[in-house]
């Protein structure tokens, strides 16, 4: 977290279009003091691409000519996995890896400069303001956007595509659970209004999965935005195959198990792409997307494991950028599902049983140490000294406490097909069997594709799931709150509430203060009390914090935004 000698006199930077800020003159926009302080705390970090550390065998094979800048490279070839990608649709996607996408074809309402997260510039909305009491913000929309149909950017539209994000009651409309209006003012201009202040508001509304969408484009295939959206809105469908964006790209088709293609926007209202065509071609063996790469195949490959990230660092037409995800691998207990898992003294045993130094040599550089909830990077974030070390001692005096000093069996659910970070998820489930058996603790593998795990767990059935939390958006408020008792993953995915025990009850009763705290010595301090009882009392162990490692050929791409969120910005992309 940045410290500031003054931060009740900052003003926040907001006026400054996402691929063009450079270009443009910034607009000073007037906010609260105390929620200038707060955003500021919230936003404090900035997501740098590195090269990976020049270890390892370089790949098989010499690397074949790529084309170059002055060829006018027409069609970007991305290879990525699909992963649990479900659908398309601007408003209700919530998955690991369609941000990639949606990036690619939608404006949200404001965004960050480049690959920088420390502070929020204009995107859908080109300036705004924020009342004395954090409660109202006034929004006036970018008169330069232009939808890919040609059709200018209003406030209608921005009004319908954040009402039926609220409506359609997906897995992100707890976003605006403290939005209590959003009524168009202007024809220029929306006015939200909240019912409690919500320090990461504008952090949240970067998100992909709130992106704005032409509004006449929606209704005319079903989408509303009317309170029972979430029962009578029939546009999903329609929008997997049709974008209705103001995006660089617009959706030609996408193919589950096999490609999405998009083709360059002619209104978009940015720099025009320096390509006509983007295929995204889906490959879950890393290996495939490593080797097209190197053949000059792809242009960019996603999702590089550790090994195959090193192997590329002595190629000279690759550079692989490494970043913090902000996401982090956990381990939950459901608290219901299974009676041994009712007793916090289990949660003791699971968590100080894993070898938590053995795992760092199976994700290496694609991942890191993960103390507390909130990931480094991010206000409020516990120290590096407090991270969790095994004690196998203390694993084995906790189940003679619990009354089962032989252990017991139990069952682990977890997705397979997709990577945590780039990690493969099977290596990490092997060493937690080796782990958790050395203390008596029989772990049953029960691994699922990423649809049926990723459905089992959102209903809370499972008995203990192995999952990943990827950033919804860049703020702390995305971690703490979600995993305090009765947070949306502790309380209905793994039956953790505040009336579970007097040390659950104090955990939210903290979150729930740090969330309403302006000044940010006090909000720190909060987070830090909740995270330290969590360390000992919480049905979750954090088992390590993910970085992206995404190749690129440095002989075709000079330079790439990237984002813990939407990993790379293909529409920010410059040819070498």
């Amino acid at each position: 977290m940045a410290d500031r000698s003054d931060p009740f006199d900052e003003w926040l930077r907001l006026s400054v279009s996402r691929r063009n800020f450079i270009k443009r003159a910034a607009l000073a926009v007037a906010i609260p003091p105390a929620l200038a302080a707060a955003i500021d705390a919230c936003s404090s970090s900035t997501s740098t691409a590195t090269a990976a550390a020049p270890t390892g065998a370089a790949p098989t094979g010499a690397p074949s000519a790529a084309p170059s800048a002055a060829q006018k490279l027409s069609t970007l070839v991305v290879a990525v996995q699909e992963g649990d990608t479900r659908t398309l649709d601007p408003q209700s996607a919530n998955e690991l890896t369609v941000p990639i996408f949606l990036r690619a074809l939608y404006d949200q309402l404001v965004t960050f400069p480049g690959s920088a997260y420390d502070h929020v510039i204009g995107d859908f909305a080109n300036n705004w303001t924020v009342s004395a009491d954090g409660l109202t913000y006034v929004f006036n929309v970018n008169p330069a956007i232009k939808f890919l149909n040609g059709a200018p950017a209003t406030a209608d539209d921005l009004v319908f595509s954040l009402k039926r994000h609220k409506n359609l009651q997906g897995n992100t409309s707890w976003f605006q659970d403290a939005v209590s209006s959003v009524e168009k003012t202007g024809d220029m201009q929306v006015t939200m209004k909240l019912s409690v202040i919500n320090v990461d508001l504008l952090n949240i509304l970067t998100s992909p999965f709130v992106s704005i969408g032409n509004q006449a484009l929606m209704t005319a295939q079903g989408a509303t935005d009317a309170a029972d959206a979430n029962k009578t809105d029939t546009a999903q469908a329609w929008l997997d195959q049709h974008s209705v964006g103001s995006g660089p790209f617009i959706l030609d088709a996408w193919t589950h198990g096999s490609q999405l293609t998009m083709h360059r926007n002619p209104y978009y209202w940015g720099p025009t792409p320096p390509f006509e065509n983007i295929v995204f071609k889906f490959t879950t063996d890393q290996t495939v997307q490593r080797d097209m790469l190197v053949k000059g195949d792809a242009q960019i490959a996603v999702n590089m494991t550790p090994d195959l990230a090193a192997g590329l660092a002595s190629n000279p037409q690759v550079k692989v950028l490494t970043f913090n995800s902000l996401g982090f691998v956990w381990l939950g207990m459901n608290v219901k599902n299974d009676p041994h898992f009712a007793n916090p003294k289990n949660w003791e045993a699971v968590r100080y049983a894993i070898d938590y130094d053995g795992m760092a040599q199976i994700y290496q550089g694609g991942g890191s140490f993960y103390p507390g909830i909130i990931p480094q990077g991010l206000a409020n974030a516990m120290p590096m000294s407090t991270r969790p070390k095994q004690d196998v001692a203390r694993a084995q005096a906790a189940l003679a406490a619990a009354g089962n000093p032989n252990g017991f069996a139990f069952k682990m659910t977890y997705a397979n097909d997709q990577l945590y970070g780039n990690i493969k998820p099977d290596d990490i489930a092997q060493k937690l069997v080796a782990d958790l058996g050395a203390v008596g603790l029989q772990v049953n593998l029960d691994p699922k594709t990423s649809n049926d795990e990723s459905t089992q767990f959102r209903a809370g059935q499972s008995i203990t799931d192995m999952h990943i939390w990827g950033a919804d958006y860049v703020g702390w408020t995305d971690f703490l709150p979600t995993f305090a008792p009765d947070g949306h993953v502790s309380g209905p995915r793994h039956g953790w509430t505040a009336s579970f025990s007097p040390e659950s009850k104090q955990i939210e009763d903290l979150s729930t203060k740090a969330q309403a705290t302006m000044d940010p010595t006090q909000q720190n301090a909060l987070c830090t009390q909740a995270q330290t009882l969590m360390a000992d009392y919480s049905p979750f162990c954090p088992l390590f914090g993910m970085n992206y490692q995404v190749a690129i050929r440095s002989d075709v791409i000079k330079s790439i935004q990237t984002d813990p969120v939407w990993f790379v910005d293909v529409g920010s992309i410059e040819l070498a």
